[in-house]
């Protein structure tokens, strides 16, 4: 049945969740084509968009949503949109704490690895691969191994356990810490610590590499200026210690 009728058959419940069977884009607004984020298949939504029994369907093609595993707000294309409803929403998850978060990070690290190797480029709201942002990587990367994690990379910084300011002594940084990078205390960009002073992330085309690679934190002999231009810009590290919950974390 095509997702619109179900939507109807429930008359557009927004406490019904629904998992989603394709990967699909979600987008800035209702029109246009700016990319915010990707939903990959089997994540959960809800509609949030209200009055939709007495919108004109003819000219109406998206709907506005929010995610369950970091509680993002996009707008979805209805068509293509394949769905099922969801009921085990209380019971499916396992429980997530610091020690089943530590054991899987060099699960997730090897992960982004393999994702590296592949051909990839930087795009803005990339989610679903091979081409993802920077937010965008650490949050699917995370996912893989059920544990979630808000999109943006503003959003991570509050979302996670501080560690320090920079300049600050790195040898405290552990396998999966996430590093934040802006302009004063504005946060625009992350990156997952790797060893030994290097880091994954997924970096522009201005001043980046234009996909994903390892980058050092070292002011060493030959650091090249990608290194030097991010290592500029760090603001902090932070350490992911629980999983996102989308009705109860700040976003």
């Amino acid at each position: 049945m095509e997702a619109l009728n179900l939507f109807k058959q429930t008359n557009f419940s927004n406490t019904i969740w629904w998992r989603v069977n394709n990967d699909i884009r979600g987008y800035k607004n209702e029109i246009g084509n700016e990319l915010v984020t990707e939903i990959i298949k089997n994540r959960l939504f809800r509609i949030i968009e209200t009055n939709l029994i007495q919108k004109n369907w003819h000219n109406k093609h998206r709907i506005f949503i929010q995610c369950f595993e970091d509680g993002y707000i996009c707008w979805v294309d209805i068509n293509n949109l394949v769905i099922e409803k969801y009921e085990a929403i209380k019971n499916s998850f396992v429980l997530i704490d610091k020690l089943f978060i530590q054991e899987k990070m060099p699960k997730i690290l090897d992960w982004i690895q393999n994702q590296s190797k592949k051909s990839n480029f930087y795009l803005w709201g990339g989610t679903a691969g091979p081409n993802y942002d920077c937010s965008g990587l650490i949050q699917t990367a995370f996912f893989k191994s059920k544990i979630f994690v808000p999109r943006d990379s503003f959003q991570l910084k509050i979302f996670c356990e501080h560690l320090f300011n920079f300049p600050g002594d790195i040898s405290v940084l552990q396998m999966g810490d996430i590093l934040f990078f802006g302009e004063g205390k504005k946060c625009d960009h992350v990156g997952i610590y790797y060893s030994k002073g290097k880091y994954f992330h997924s970096s522009g085309r201005v001043n980046g590499r234009n996909g994903i690679a390892l980058d050092n934190l070292l002011d060493i002999e030959n650091s090249d200026s990608v290194s030097h231009y991010y290592r500029s810009r760090l603001i902090s590290a932070g350490r992911v210690t629980k999983s996102y919950l989308w009705n109860k974390t700040i976003r």
